[in-house]
């Protein structure tokens, strides 16, 4: 009777114990294996910028964009090249409803996956649809009349989302965590540690700059804050 109880809390234990072991630390968000890049407001500030607007050092450890009169978009762009997985973690917060908030993944326009953009480049998304290969990640885009995030790939399948959801995830005026990257072929966000978007790539792109964009829509001007941003990365 005794040998039964044993051998009852063994397979217990191994039931227990065996699937948390078996949980990566890609799949529990650790990242444990990955090099990890922690970038302040201060940090942010000295990206490359381009389009009309405003990157500024906002008050209480933030970096403020904001578009200005007439703008076609704002964005920051990494200084670094990243290789084949890569994973985006910041904290952001719309200041109006009609933001659009995107990061350009992975973003490229040379066979070393560096990305140049023309000197009197203004902002305006469709030079980037023709002419950089990226993952756009959309994930506050209710003022594009979207019913959710999306991810698209380009130059192709272009316009037609490699996946999408039916409901949005971020309000105005709430610091949300946004986590997005891809993994080998696989390619996710997540919102506040939920899994909003998932999908593979058979063919993915190999390397390229992150890219965080604002946009606003309705004739209103995008504005955000943003906090904490880590890149992990690996080869």
């Amino acid at each position: 009777m005794r040998i039964y109880k044993v051998l009852d809390l063994f397979l217990i234990l191994c039931y227990v114990l065996i699937p948390l072991n078996l949980i990566s630390g890609e799949e529990s968000g650790n990242y444990t294996d990955y090099k990890v890049q922690e970038f302040t407001h201060k940090d942010l500030m000295k990206w490359e910028s381009s389009g009309k607007g405003i990157i500024a050092n906002g008050s209480h450890k933030q970096l403020i964009m904001s578009e200005t009169d007439s703008s076609k978009g704002i964005m920051i762009i990494s200084p670094e090249i990243y290789g084949k997985s890569v994973i985006l973690s910041y904290d952001v917060m719309t200041l109006r409803p009609a933001t659009v908030l995107i990061v350009e993944f992975l973003a490229h326009n040379k066979e070393n996956f560096d990305l140049e953009l023309p000197d009197n480049y203004d902002g305006n998304v469709n030079y980037l649809f023709k002419n950089v290969n990226m993952y756009m990640f959309a994930f506050h885009n209710a003022a594009h009349n979207k019913p959710g995030p999306f991810i698209r790939k380009y130059p192709e399948p272009g316009m037609e989302p490699l996946v999408k959801a039916n409901m949005q995830y971020l309000q105005s005026g709430i610091y949300y965590n946004v986590e997005l990257g891809k993994i080998d072929e696989k390619l996710f966000l997540k919102i506040d540690g939920k899994t909003a978007l998932e999908t593979t790539d058979s063919n993915p792109f190999l390397g390229g700059k992150v890219i965080l964009r604002i946009r606003g829509t309705a004739h209103e001007t995008a504005s955000c804050l943003i906090r904490n941003v880590k890149i992990y990365s690996r080869e």
